[in-house]
C-alpha cells in the first residue's frame, strides 16, 4: 500500500466510526489523523525519504482538496491530516473503495429483489433485519463487505429454497440455481446454514442441545446430501404404486425406507398395532427390538430430528394406527429429548413420553450426565416459561441432582441383568 492509500484509508476508517457515516453535519468534530497520538506509525519524520514520500502524498491529497494539512510550528513535519468531508466520497473513489451508503443501497436492492415475496419466515426475518440495518445504520452482513458477488450468490440460493415445495437433493438445488453441482457445498452452504441457524428458531434449539453436522442441519431444512433411510419394525405393511413392503417378513429387526419412497406410498396397512414407539437412540432402538418389543408394536428409529420427509412419514403412521393405539416418544431426558417430543408432537397430538420421567431421572441420577450452571440455567428458563409442560417434574429432579440421564444408562441396566 502506497503512502496516499495509507492515509486516506486510514481517514476512511475513522471516518466510518464517527458521527459524520449516519448524521452528515451535525456533528462538528473533525475527522483526522493526529501524528502526535500515532495515527500514521509509518510516517517516520525523521528519516527524509520517508518523510518526504508521505508529504508529496498528502499535499497531492491537499491539493485535490480531499484533506487539510495542519503543519508543526517552525518545522516542516505533518502535526494533523484532516479529511475534508464535504468530498468524503471522491476518497472513496480515489481508493477505489464502497462508500457504506452505496453498498447499503446496493444491499437493499438485491434483497428486496430476490426475497420481497419471500414466505418462508426465517427468510422473512432475516431480509427484514439486512433491510433495517442497512437503511438505519448503514451496516450490511459481515460476508458481503469485501464481496458483495457472495450476497447475490446467498439470496439466488434463498429464492430457490424459498419456492421448493418439497425436499430435494444438494446437488440437484445447486444445479437449478447455479447451473453447477457442487456449487452451493463449495461456495455457499456454510453461510446459508450460518443465517438458518440464527433465524431458524427449530433449527437453533436443535443444534443448541445436538450437535448436527451441516449435512445433517440441510436435511433438517429439506435439502439432503443422499436419501434419508428410515428404520422401522412390527407387523405392518406399507403399500406403494409398485407393490406392498411387508414388514413382518423381517421381524423383530425390521426393515429401511428410502426418504424418496415416502410420496409413493399409497396406503400404510397397521390395523393390528396397539403402540407406536418412536426411540431417538439407534443402540437403543436395536436393543429393543430384540429384547421388548411387542408383537402388536411398531417401533421407529427416531434418529434426533424430524427432516421434512421424515415428518411426512411419521404422519402417515400415526394415521394409519387405530385410534386406540399408543403412541410413544423415548429419548435422553434432557432439553435435547424434551425439544425432539415437542416436535414430534405437533405431528402427533396423542403421543406421550416413555421411560423419560421423573422417576427415571430419580433412579438413574448417580449414573448421570453432570451439567453445567449456564445448561441448567437454560433449563430453568424453560421450565418457567412452561415450555415442557409434560416433563415439569423431571426438570425439576435435573435441577435437583445437575445430572441428566441418558439413554444409554437403560442398556447397562439390561445387561447387568
Amino acid at each position: 500500500m502506497n503512502e496516499r492509500d495509507v492515509l486516506v484509508n486510514r481517514l476512511l476508517d475513522k471516518y466510518e466510526k464517527s458521527a459524520h457515516l449516519l448524521t452528515p453535519g451535525r456533528s462538528t468534530r473533525r475527522v483526522l489523523l493526529n501524528v502526535e497520538k500515532k495515527d500514521i506509525p509509518e510516517y517516520d519524520y525523521e528519516y527524509a525519504p520517508v518523510r518526504d514520500a508521505f508529504h508529496a502524498a498528502a499535499k497531492a491529497l491537499e491539493e485535490q482538496q480531499l484533506v487539510c494539512i495542519e503543519w508543526a510550528d517552525n518545522r516542516m513535519v505533518m502535526q494533523k491530516i484532516v479529511l475534508e468531508l464535504q468530498n468524503v466520497r471522491a476518497c472513496y473513489r480515489v481508493v477505489g473503495r464502497v462508500h457504506p451508503g452505496e453498498r447499503a443501497e446496493r444491499v437493499i436492492e438485491q434483497t428486496e429483489r430476490y426475497l420481497k415475496e419471500a414466505r418462508t419466515p426465517w427468510l422473512a426475518a432475516w431480509r427484514d433485519r439486512v433491510i433495517a440495518d442497512a437503511q438505519q445504520k448503514l451496516s450490511v452482513p459481515q460476508f458481503c463487505r469485501e464481496d458483495e458477488g457472495r450476497l447475490c450468490d446467498l439470496l439466488r440460493a434463498f429464492q430457490g429454497y424459498d419456492a421448493l415445495r418439497d425436499t430435494i437433493s444438494m446437488r440437484t438445488f445447486s444445479i437449478d440455481i447455479y447451473h453447477d453441482s457442487k456449487y452451493f457445498e463449495r461456495s455457499v452452504r456454510g453461510t446459508f446454514l450460518g443465517v438458518a441457524r440464527k433465524y431458524c428458531a427449530e433449527l437453533a434449539a436443535l443444534c443448541e442441545e445436538n450437535p448436527l453436522s451441516e449435512r445433517d442441519q440441510l436435511a433438517f431444512l429439506g435439502i439432503y446430501a443422499r436419501p434419508e433411510y428410515y428404520e422401522m419394525s412390527g407387523s405392518f405393511a406399507v403399500h406403494t404404486e409398485k407393490g406392498i413392503i411387508d414388514f413382518r417378513a423381517a421381524e423383530p429387526f425390521g426393515l429401511a425406507l428410502p426418504g424418496t419412497l415416502v410420496d409413493r406410498i399409497t396406503a400404510i396397512d397397521a390395523d393390528e398395532i396397539d403402540t407406536l414407539t418412536f426411540i431417538e437412540n439407534k443402540t437403543n432402538y436395536d436393543e429393543y427390538l430384540c429384547s421388548e418389543k411387542g408383537k402388536r408394536e411398531i417401533v421407529v428409529y427416531h434418529g434426533g430430528f424430524l427432516s421434512p420427509k421424515k415428518k411426512k412419514l411419521v404422519r402417515r403412521l400415526c394415521e394409519a394406527v387405530p385410534e386406540s393405539a399408543e403412541i410413544r416418544f423415548w429419548a435422553d431426558i434432557d432439553l435435547g429429548g424434551f425439544r425432539m417430543f415437542e416436535q414430534l408432537h405437533e405431528v402427533a397430538p396423542q403421543l406421550q413420553p416413555m421411560r423419560m420421567g421423573a422417576d427415571e431421572v430419580e433412579r438413574y441420577h448417580e449414573y448421570g450426565l453432570p451439567r453445567t450452571k449456564a445448561y441448567l440455567d437454560r433449563l430453568r428458563a424453560a421450565l418457567d416459561a412452561d415450555d415442557f409442560p409434560q416433563f415439569a417434574d423431571a426438570a425439576q429432579k435435573i435441577l435437583l441432582y445437575g445430572v441428566t440421564i441418558e439413554q444409554e444408562i437403560f442398556l447397562a441396566e439390561n445387561a447387568a441383568q
